[in-house]
């Protein structure tokens, strides 16, 4: 029923990022696509995630296709990236971030079909039988965490060198609950991850938050990054128009990388620790 599903998706949102790519694709809001991928390329990862699905399903007990799905997962989280600027601009409207309805039903098109390639996976992955499980948080989880909130009091340390009066939003209810958001996911969530307070939550109220922004922060922060590196090349101005000078972003965009991958790090940490045996 899964396979079918994917399979599904697969086709359907192919041919829409098809149609999107002989210039049909509607007036978006925000810079550039829906998706911080090209058409195209969209459109070629629908056909290797239907490709994937259908390959799986022949050779169910496949470890290298099932790390396929979880790759392709991945990427298309990754591709709707922007799905962060509409869950913050959703919760906290007064953010003044703008409202791209066309945008957000594609982005949670794309985050539907991650959603189902994982679920693929993970039906396939737990027919192999007990795998890895650990019963300790891993070193490379506690370093992924200490990332996560280095890279956030960087990212504040950025600000408060240029001035926290320098954001193109204005002081308002909806700010100071961001920054309360925006602490809490820099230095609470990844100490909760790694520690043994962790434990006591139920294990999706860590595990979708941890999962979601951390895979977030990254796939946006990281394309953000590579433009920046490409206009650097092409001798254009990074961000030229933000009132803001070139080395804050180049200290800021980094560090949400850091932020984004530690937190990400962290969470798989503590998926393992949280969760039966994973068949490797």
């Amino acid at each position: 029923m899964t396979i079918v599903a994917t399979l599904t998706w697969a086709v359907l949102y192919g041919c829409l990022r098809v149609w999107f790519a002989l210039g049909n694709a509607p007036d978006w809001k925000l810079p550039g696509n829906d998706l911080l991928v090209p058409n195209w390329i969209a459109v070629a990862g629908c056909a290797a995630s239907a490709a994937a699905v259908l390959a799986v399903r022949r050779h169910p007990a496949s470890r290298p296709l099932i790390r396929t799905l979880w790759a392709l997962a991945a990427g298309w989280v990754a591709a709707a990236g922007f799905a962060l600027l509409d869950l913050v601009g959703g919760v906290l409207p007064g953010l003044g971030i703008p409202f791209d309805l066309p945008g957000m039903l594609s982005r949670l098109a794309a985050l539907t079909g991650a959603a189902l390639l994982a679920r693929t996976a993970l039906v396939h992955q737990r027919r192999l039988g007990p795998g890895r499980s650990l019963t300790a948080i891993p070193w490379w989880a506690v370093a992924g965490a200490g990332a996560a909130v280095a890279g956030c009091l960087i990212r504040v340390g950025a600000q408060a060198v240029v001035g926290f009066g320098s954001t193109p939003y204005g002081a308002n209810l909806s700010m100071i609950v961001f920054e309360g958001g925006f602490l809490l996911t820099g230095i609470v969530l990844p100490f909760l991850l790694v520690h043994r307070l962790g434990r006591f939550f139920p294990r999706w109220m860590l595990l979708v938050p941890g999962a979601g922004l951390g895979g977030g922060i990254t796939a946006y922060f990281g394309v953000g990054l590579l433009q920046m590196i490409a206009a650097t090349v092409q001798g254009e101005a990074v961000y030229g128009d933000v009132g803001l000078p070139a080395a804050f972003f180049w200290v800021a965009v980094p560090a949400y990388v850091v932020w984004g991958a530690g937190l990400a790090v962290a969470t798989y940490g503590y998926y393992l620790t949280r969760s039966p045996a994973v068949a490797e």
